[in-house]
C-alpha cells in the first residue's frame, strides 16, 4: 500500500464528513500557515464560526518590529471561502472555491499576536445557496476585523468570496 499525505489531504478537504478538529489539524500543518505563523485556534461544529490567531514572531517581524502585511493579508485570505464551501458541501453541493479579492485597511502597527473571529451567518448561507441554485455561482463581501492581545482593533478587513458550483465527473 502506497500512502500520499497529499492525495490524503485534498480527499478529506473536499470531504462531507470532514469533522472540525480534522480541518483545525490540516490547515495548522499547512506549509504556507506554518510558515507565517498562522494558528487555527478553534472551529465550531457547523463551520459557522473559526478563530484565527497570527502570531508575532521573528518570522513575520519587519524591521519595525511588527508584522509584514502580506502576513495579515494571508491570515484574513482563505477562510470565509473555506467555512462557506465546507457549510454548502454538507447541505451536498460540492463547490469550486476562493477569495476574489482582500481589502486589508492597517489601522495601527501590529506588534503582538492578532486574533480574526470569522462568522458566516445563516443568513448569508441563504443567499448564498440561492444565488448557487439560480444561478451555479455566488460572490459577495465579508468582513472582518483583527484584534491584538490588549482587546484592540488594528486591522480591518473585507474579502469577497467566490463560489461555483462544481462540475462532478
Amino acid at each position: 500500500m502506497n500512502f500520499n499525505p497529499a492525495n490524503y489531504f485534498l480527499k478529506r478537504y473536499h470531504s462531507a464528513d470532514l469533522k472540525p478538529s480534522e480541518l483545525k489539524r490540516l490547515l495548522n500543518l499547512w506549509f504556507p500557515f506554518l510558515v507565517n505563523r498562522i494558528r487555527i485556534v478553534y472551529v465550531a461544529d457547523n463551520f459557522s464560526e473559526m478563530t484565527v490567531k497570527l502570531i508575532h514572531s521573528f518570522w513575520n517581524r519587519n524591521p519595525n518590529k511588527s508584522v509584514w502585511g502580506g502576513s495579515i493579508a494571508s491570515a484574513l485570505d482563505p477562510f470565509f471561502p473555506i467555512l462557506l464551501k465546507q457549510i454548502i458541501l454538507r447541505k451536498g453541493i460540492p463547490t469550486d472555491f476562493y477569495s476574489k479579492v482582500v481589502q486589508v485597511q492597517f489601522i495601527k502597527m501590529v506588534k503582538s499576536d492578532i486574533y480574526f473571529d470569522f462568522h458566516i451567518s445563516k443568513d448569508e448561507v441563504e443567499i448564498a445557496l440561492e444565488s448557487l441554485n439560480s444561478k451555479g455561482k455566488y460572490s459577495d463581501w465579508h468582513s472582518i476585523e483583527g484584534i491584538d492581545t490588549e482587546g484592540k482593533v488594528c486591522v480591518k478587513g473585507k474579502v469577497q468570496v467566490f463560489l461555483r458550483k462544481r462540475k462532478v465527473e
